[in-house]
């Protein structure tokens, strides 16, 4: 009664709109965004991140942050560009948490709050995501010969059904803020390239410097020798034609 209690008046923190679903309405060649709006609808500050089974799929901004009282925040939700197809399940979920902040931990950083956080005391909202797209849009892998069959045979759709899929242990990760998660490797990829290419040309010129430097006393023993060819050749020439 008592723990049914708290746990009522803890969900009431936010108001999370949509509910259940994100939907994310096509082509899906190029980022496709879905808003959710958060609502502080009770009278203290009310931390919140959010999370996702697939964090390499998604970017979202902000994916944490803190809710004044009565106030609302939109979060954009940004799925990244692939090659949709119908017949894939989509098993992606999403995970708002959020948590009452007390006068004590309200200056804390987020990350620490977090990190010290207690379970019961923070609140878990799940929702799933469906693709959908337009309604004069093809599905990438339909084809003329696959399109034949359509009228007998209903056409698989992106929305859930009313079927229970079985249910299978899924990690929630937050998701990256602001910039897509391959952007930053291929940055760090470009940086470590500068990088070594810097260190190959200092390499190339350190070899250089030191090559020239043995170069220079190597090549005076050479010097004497074709001094000495030539003086004897000089000298053969004069006993012969002048002696």
């Amino acid at each position: 009664t008592l723990l049914y209690t708290i746990k009522f008046e803890m969900a009431q923190l936010l108001t999370i709109v949509p509910e259940s679903y994100l939907t994310f309405r096509g082509p899906f060649n190029e980022v496709v965004t879905s808003i959710l709006t958060l609502t502080n609808i009770s009278s203290d500050k009310v931390c919140f991140k959010v999370k996702t089974t697939a964090p390499r799929r998604y970017c979202v901004r902000p994916n944490s942050g803190v809710i004044e009282a009565g106030d609302t925040m939109e979060v954009s939700i940004m799925l990244q560009p692939f090659q949709y197809d119908p017949n894939d399940r989509n098993n992606h979920k999403f995970m708002v948490q959020s948590m009452a902040l007390s006068a004590d931990n309200a200056a804390l950083p987020l990350e620490e709050i977090w990190k010290n956080a207690e379970p019961r005391s923070v609140v878990d909202k799940k929702l799933k995501c469906q693709f959908e797209l337009p309604p004069d849009a093809a599905a990438p892998s339909e084809t003329p010969a696959a399109a034949a069959p359509a009228a007998s045979s209903p056409a698989p759709s992106a929305t859930p059904t009313s079927a229970t899929p079985p249910q299978m242990h899924q990690t929630f990760v937050t998701s990256a803020s602001g910039e897509s998660p391959n952007s930053n490797e291929v940055q760090k990829a470009t940086e470590k390239m500068e990088l070594l290419m810097k260190e190959n040309a200092n390499l190339k010129k350190r070899v250089a410097e030191a090559a020239s430097r043995q170069a220079s006393p190597a090549e005076q023993p050479y010097h004497n020798a074709a001094y000495y060819i030539i003086f004897v050749i000089i000298g053969w020439l004069i006993a012969k034609f002048v002696i």
